[in-house]
């Protein structure tokens, strides 16, 4: 992934797991209705405070389906959310991209 930062142009290579994924792990469960699962949003809060808002129809393969991952460095996950980072791909700028992830909220 490829974006422009302040001081230049950042390049990474990120892996880990889809957005998507952790909440089908985390069995939400939505009211009865017609699309009722597109009026939520995710408020992803890195533990410096930048927070960055996701429709929940961005992510969900049924809708738009972008493939925004919780990305880990090295070749294991780590036990706790340290060093996690949100990488939105096709973000230009990087704006999406949360580093030292704290939290995932479902509004």
């Amino acid at each position: 992934m490829t974006f422009e930062t302040g001081q230049g142009k950042k390049s990474g290579r990120y892996t880990g797991v889809l957005l998507w994924t952790l909440l089908e792990k985390a069995e939400v469960m939505d009211e009865p209705g017609k699309n009722t699962s597109l009026k939520h949003t995710l408020l992803i809060t890195g533990r410096d405070g930048y927070a960055v808002a996701l429709a929940k129809g961005e992510i969900d393969p049924h809708y738009e389906g972008k493939q925004v991952i919780v990305a880990y460095s090295g070749g294991e996950p780590p036990a706790s959310m340290e060093l996690l980072r949100l990488v939105v791909p096709g973000d230009v700028h990087g704006g999406g991209s949360v580093r030292d992830v704290a939290t995932i909220e479902l509004r």
